[in-house]
């Protein structure tokens, strides 16, 4: 379908804010078959893991911000049609010993302890695990921004502990929460930003078998980057530290201390996946992301998909994702494409016309590196409730057409996940696999779109319970069993 010009009237204000609410109970079940609308591909066989914020509230305390949340890991598994839903909250210490406490008792990237500065003076924040996973090297890791990845056990989601990668992660070493894995080779490689940029390289077996660190000056966040298949590409936004003292001493948490500075430059860095050496550093107008979609290389030149706004401003909107406020759209927020030309030093691109704005972009991983024809984003289309992401969009690279698939009023998304289905031939022959919240239920269902032809909800697969909005995911075609 096409994007909607016209604004429609709108219903059921605030129906989105129940999403966020906490999922207390841990849950393991099979979906009775008899309630599913549509049907779950036979063909489709694998496992789903969600990871997000399960709870934004402890006792009568609220978190100070969205990415504070405690960590709760899904795992969906399909297998020849029946569907399989567990859910556990990571058992990191900052979820054990507040939930023995019943209030907060870490700092957050935006939460504060009770108690003024001397409460949080020369404390850094506690991990809470809860924004993408990856099974890699037979582990299963929860990722967080900041700190190191929890292993949990894929087939029962117990937590096994902190992973340090057979110690070559240190302490204080920052891992991000944003990944890649190559598919040609299998390694693994992530990064962190902690007055430099970290970067790792991890084997196939879960080994790190290289690491490195690059002075990038006064650039203090990067939430994920780009690959293409030789090299790492790293878009610093203007977002600085402005007041590094406050924080440490307690008065300011990270948002308050950060801030966006547009009279400095985009810093673009290439780092090399081989021996993860400085290719090259460009300089950009500046800008803020979030997210990228994939990069491939052209000849001396790299392509790299970009969802890019003016601002930095989100950081603040998600303060309290409970207050009942309408969220305009940003003008600005557009789906880019980047061309770096490394011999020359020369930057160009584009915007990708028709393409609303959005996020959570995603494609087909076994193209991860090399050109690609289709990439689908999360967005908002006007039905009615336009409160948050309730649509998915699919971009054609190589016809430039735009289409649409809208959730209709109250049934809310966060990233869909593409599946190829086995045996498929064309890049787009899969299913996009999305966790929604249903305003009318008060429950979530998971929902399966046909990624070809964006006009049909193939399945609707309702659960017990709500899924709180969550950020990141990944799927593997391995089916675990806890017996």
């Amino acid at each position: 379908m096409n994007a909607p010009n016209t604004v429609a009237a709108r219903i059921k204000p605030g129906c989105h804010i129940a999403g966020y609410e906490a999922l207390s109970e841990e849950h393991d079940y099979t979906v009775d078959a008899d309630t599913i609308t549509g049907q779950v591909p036979e063909e489709l066989v694998g496992t789903l893991f969600r990871n997000g914020p399960g709870r934004l509230k402890i006792g009568p305390y609220k978190y100070g911000h969205w990415f504070d949340g405690d960590g709760m890991l899904s795992a969906i598994s399909f297998d020849r049609g029946q569907v399989h839903y567990r859910n556990r909250y990571v058992r990191t210490p900052k979820y054990v010993n507040e939930t023995a406490a019943q209030k907060i008792l870490y700092r957050g990237v935006g939460t504060q302890r009770p108690g003024g500065f001397l409460n949080n003076m020369f404390r850094f924040p506690g991990n809470a695990a809860n924004t993408a996973v990856v099974y890699h090297g037979d582990r299963l890791l929860a990722l967080w921004e900041g700190g190191a990845p929890w292993e949990l056990n894929p087939a029962d989601l117990t937590t096994v502990g902190a992973h340090n990668f057979s110690g070559q992660l240190k302490m204080g070493m920052p891992f991000s929460a944003h990944g890649k894995v190559h598919p040609g080779t299998g390694n693994y490689y992530n990064f962190g930003m902690m007055g430099a940029l970290n970067f790792y390289k991890i084997d196939p077996h879960g080994e790190m078998v290289g690491r490195t660190r690059h002075k990038v000056g006064n650039y203090a966040m990067c939430h994920d980057f780009a690959m293409t298949d030789k090299y790492a590409v790293f878009f610093l936004c203007p977002a600085v530290f402005k007041t590094p003292l406050k924080f440490v001493l307690g008065m300011h948490s990270i948002v308050d201390a950060m801030a966006y500075d547009p009279s400095l430059p985009t810093k673009v860095v290439v780092l090399s996946l081989d021996d993860l050496s400085l290719v090259r550093e460009f300089e950009v107008d500046p800008f803020f992301c979030y997210h990228f979609g994939n990069a491939y290389e052209d000849g001396d030149e790299i392509n790299v998909d970009v969802c890019r706004v003016d601002e930095m401003g989100s950081m603040d909107a998600m303060r309290d994702v409970f207050a009942d406020i309408e969220v305009e759209p940003d003008p600005s927020a557009c789906f880019y494409r980047f061309k770096l030309n490394l011999a020359s030093g020369e930057v160009s691109g584009y915007r990708h016309e028709g393409v609303q704005g959005g996020d959570f972009p995603v494609w087909d991983q076994r193209r991860t590196g090399v050109e690609h024809r289709y990439s689908y984003t999360a967005t908002v289309l006007e039905n009615g409730t336009p409160y948050t992401f309730n649509a998915l969009q699919k971009i054609d690279h190589q016809t430039g057409v735009v289409s649409f698939f809208d959730f209709g009023p109250g049934r809310f998304t966060s990233e869909a996940l593409f599946i190829p289905r086995p045996g498929g031939t064309a890049e787009d022959d899969g299913w996009l696999a999305a966790v929604l919240f249903n305003a009318d239920t008060g429950r979530s269902e998971v929902s399966l779109v046909d990624a070809v032809a964006m006009s049909d909800e193939i399945a609707s697969i309702p659960l017990l319970h709500h899924v709180p909005y969550g950020f990141h995911g990944f799927y593997t075609p391995h089916i675990f069993s806890d017996n």
